[in-house]
């Protein structure tokens, strides 16, 4: 069967070349693409890098941020009771004179001062379960940071600036200081001192 085609030659068929080969446009297009395709991946590979850097960052600092409030929060749960130990010490200390004042009253009031006696040691106990203690003074050297001096007395038994007696006691809230001692501080006597001012001048 003959067709209206059966005329046209091969040789004379227009060879149309496919979307994919124009595309490719020989080998010198393909090494431009490579080259294109390679700084692209090397300029994701930066930003990944840089984003991965910035999330490390971020963890280190909520980490930082975790373990500063715990403390924060271990800080404040320790201390959590300081005004309420502060107020306590009055209590603490009426108790005390009271122990004082039945021990002058003398065998009338022996009864009443054991009593106290019992309540002002469970006190202590109390207060020192959660952390309040009382801290010596009488004797050592004159500190600012836990005495609080109310006045001097002229002594050449002690070495100047000691605590040689102590008017009302202080206390320690775990290691910070609840309340100053209150004390009475030595110092040379003034004939002893002329002396040696006398000294040191000639």
């Amino acid at each position: 069967m003959t067709g209206e085609f059966d005329d046209v030659r091969e040789e004379d068929m227009e060879v149309v070349p496919s979307e994919a080969e124009e595309q490719a446009g020989g080998p010198a297009a393909a090494a431009t693409e490579v080259e294109r395709l390679t700084r692209e991946l090397e300029k994701k590979t930066k930003e990944a890098a840089e984003a991965n850097e910035k999330y490390l960052r971020s963890a280190a600092d909520f980490d930082n941020f975790r373990k500063r409030m715990q403390r924060d929060l271990a800080e404040f749960r320790k201390y959590a009771n300081e005004q309420l130990a502060l107020e306590l010490l009055t209590v603490v200390d009426h108790l005390g004179l009271a122990i004082k004042h039945a021990g002058e009253a003398g065998e009338a009031a022996q009864g009443l001062r054991e009593g106290v006696e019992l309540v002002y040691k469970q006190f202590r106990d109390v207060l020192e379960k959660f952390g309040v203690t009382a801290f010596g003074a009488e004797g050592e050297p004159f500190d600012p940071a836990r005495h609080d001096a109310m006045m001097q007395v002229s002594t050449d038994e002690v070495s100047e600036n000691t605590v040689v007696q102590v008017m009302q006691d202080g206390y320690l809230y775990y290691e910070k200081v609840l309340r100053h001692a209150k004390v009475s501080v030595s110092k040379r006597p003034e004939e002893e001192k002329s002396e040696s001012e006398s000294n040191t001048n000639s």
